[in-house]
């Protein structure tokens, strides 16, 4: 079945590494289609003012459209020529660019819906420290507004060959799974391990926007726990193994009374240099969906070199 991804580039170094990310997971993946996208910087307000009716404005808001198109033209076609040479067909590449109308956030979302796109890829940063708090928003724009489209943020060179999934127990948390697995459906390269990764906060619970002590899971054990979120994780396991992942790439781990949840998937992220971290969007419930919005949130933020899919 067909896959297709848009990766946001815009030629700077972070949005290379973010191809480079795709490249390297979906090598000799013939039903990946890759979309390389990049939005035109909007008319500058000078020559948005200027009468339409002048020609010395006009004849330069052309050759400045003229330029950046050449420019971005250049950094598409050889990124295409680039995956072709390492083996990538014809077919499976797909160049679109398109001046800015809304901000850059919002052309890469209409793109993303226009081409019924499977997830979007973005850089974490973009071309230099200057930029960084901008390009910056723009992430947070684009997994803001992505309400049905995973969004896959890269932030630096990243191995994608081990992967951590963090299930919570939730059906949105089963769609992260679920996407994974159609995901590398694509892709069986026997050195791919996946860890399902739960973690259990023990003794809290979520009371407004405050945590605070849960007396009632005192009397719950933790092999009582294990054995009832056990069915759960049988069935993550069972959407990867129907994909054609072998169960020798599969494990799985609880991680009991880790009170600070994003935490505990980063460390674990860490020390097992997991390069990718899949996370769903929200969690168990609307009563929670603002707690475990902000875990997903944090992963994203502290995730440094690795790369993090919100699903969801």
């Amino acid at each position: 079945m067909e896959k297709k991804l848009l990766l946001a580039i815009d030629g700077s170094k972070n949005s290379l590494m973010a191809l480079d990310y795709v490249q390297q997971l979906f090598q000799m993946c013939p039903e990946i289609i890759l979309v390389l996208f990049h939005a035109l910087p909007p008319t500058p307000p000078v020559y948005q003012d200027s009468s339409p009716l002048d020609p010395v404005s006009q004849k330069y808001l052309r050759q400045l459209k003229e330029r950046h198109q050449k420019a971005i033209e250049e950094i598409l076609i050889k990124t295409k020529k680039d995956l072709l040479k390492k083996g990538w067909s014809e077919s499976q590449i797909k160049i679109l660019s398109r001046e800015q109308r809304g901000g850059l956030a919002r052309e890469i979302l209409f793109e993303a819906k226009k081409e019924m796109v499977d997830a979007v890829i973005i850089g974490r940063r973009g071309l230099g420290k200057i930029e960084e708090m901008y390009l910056g928003s723009v992430s947070n724009q684009v997994i803001q507004g992505a309400k049905d489209i995973p969004i896959w943020i890269v932030g630096g060179k990243v191995k994608p060959s081990r992967i951590l999934v963090a299930v919570d127990g939730s059906e949105n948390s089963l769609r992260s799974v679920d996407h994974l697995s159609f995901i590398l459906g694509a892709c069986r390269q026997e050195e791919m391990q996946i860890l399902l990764l739960h973690v259990w906060p023990g003794l809290i619970n979520l009371s407004g926007l405050m945590i605070v002590p849960d007396l009632s899971s005192l009397s719950y054990s933790e092999k009582k726990y294990e054995k009832a979120i056990t069915p759960y994780l049988d069935q993550c396991e069972e959407i990867l193994r129907e994909a054609g992942i072998s169960p020798g790439r599969i494990q799985r781990k609880i991680c009991l009374k880790c009170s600070d949840i994003g935490k505990a998937i980063l460390s674990e992220a860490d020390e097992g240099h997991y390069g990718t971290i899949v996370v769903g969007r929200r969690g168990i419930s609307k009563a929670k969906e603002f707690f475990l919005g902000s875990v997903s949130n944090k992963i994203v933020q502290q995730a440094g070199n690795k790369a993090v899919w919100i699903v969801g």
